[in-house]
């Protein structure tokens, strides 16, 4: 096989941990859509289920790199059990921190590179900000800005003022979970420095696994006439279609990445902010144009201190979460700024989590989920 320009083209070979999570199964499905080409390369990848690779165990990590032999890694493995991780801290920190600090450590000794997932978790937010940003989202439909055949949807482009946290954000992680996932990127950065990709995603969801897209169409569905959903109203994100990451990060393995071109460290996530009550309002809306849904459940907003006593008076202590943490991408778009595979692959790459929503929403819907 012959690139472009009449030189042989080489196969990268990937190994994908975590082939069970939802963004390994996108990755999968983005690069067979592209017939296992981005960008001119070739892609051959290894998917290894925890079963498979146990991340936190040295001699599995070991074994599959010799078997393997990859060029690149994408660590999707994880431990995210938010909410177990406060009681099983020795496990979420087997898996979240020393895993990749294992798969960062066997790449130095190999020469392969990473690209490893992180979390807006390891961000606390600040209500005061939080407060302000939700504030901007009043005119989001009105800002005249849309796109061709998709303005009776609703949607429009956001126009919002508050453009969120960047990777110079100072980190300081709430949970367990937050500290783990932080204490990991930390470690692969600290190993392998311009080696490595370290992307920082929230409130990821897709078609696969289990999200808060897909909890939301089955709660919608399943509650009693009138009986209202209550969904929280105080905790600010970033909501981010996985088969839109996805695409970016083949993308990025595909770039050119010049060793001394700078940090390693990316936030990607879709575009704008909202609550989580906003997503499910939005949720909804398009679910019931789509026919995912017969009819519209009511649908109340509440706060995290509240939700949080409710959850404990059934006897489920909840963690404590960001009250802000959309992630600002500006930093990954204009490193891959005249670098189009993946927007011409996926136009949702860089607009507004809504448009991401009504793709994710659409494929849902014609595969009859």
């Amino acid at each position: 096989m012959y690139a472009p320009n009449g030189e042989p083209e080489s196969t990268v070979t990937v190994l994908l941990t975590g082939a069970d999570s939802q963004l390994s199964k996108a990755l999968l499905r983005v690069l067979a859509k592209a017939a296992c080409r981005f960008d001119g390369r070739t892609f051959r990848v290894h998917a290894l289920s925890h079963a498979q690779l146990d991340i936190g165990d040295k001699k599995s990590v070991a074994a599959a790199f010799a078997r393997f032999k990859p060029d690149w890694v994408i660590n999707c493995a994880a431990y995210n059990a938010v909410d177990r991780a406060e009681t099983a801290a020795d496990e979420a920190y087997r898996v979240n921190s020393l895993g990749p600090e294992l798969l960062a450590s066997e790449c130095v000794l190999t020469g392969a590179r990473l690209v490893h997932i992180s979390s807006d978790y390891v961000f606390s937010g600040e209500p005061t900000v939080a407060y302000e940003l939700a504030l901007n989202q009043n005119g989001l439909t009105n800002s005249g800005l849309t796109h061709s055949g998709l303005t009776e949807s609703g949607l429009t482009e956001s126009g919002l003022t508050g453009r969120g946290l960047t990777e110079s954000a100072t980190p300081a992680p709430l949970s367990v979970y937050g500290q783990s996932k932080l204490a990991g990127e930390q470690a692969v950065l600290r190993i392998l420095a311009e080696h490595a990709i370290v992307i920082r995603t929230a409130w990821l969801y897709g078609v696969d696994g289990h999200n808060f897209v897909k909890t939301m169409l089955r709660l919608m569905a399943s509650m009693s006439d009138g009986q209202p959903l209550s969904v929280i109203n105080d905790q600010i994100g970033s909501p981010t279609w996985a088969d839109a990451l996805a695409h970016l990060i083949w993308q990025l393995i595909a770039s050119p990445l010049n060793v001394g071109c700078g940090s390693r460290l990316f936030h990607y996530a879709g575009q704008g902010q909202c609550s989580w009550y906003d997503f499910a309002l939005e949720i909804q809306r398009q679910a019931l144009a789509l026919k995912l849904l017969d009819k519209a459940v009511p649908i109340s907003a509440i706060d995290s201190l509240s939700y949080a006593a409710k959850a404990l008076e059934k006897g489920n202590k909840l963690a404590p979460r960001p009250s802000y943490s959309a992630l600002n991408s500006d930093k990954v778009r204009q490193r891959l700024t005249g670098q189009n595979s993946a927007l011409t692959h996926c136009p949702e790459l860089w607009r507004d989590w809504r448009w991401q929503l009504k793709a994710m929403l659409e494929d849902y819907a014609a595969k009859g989920l």
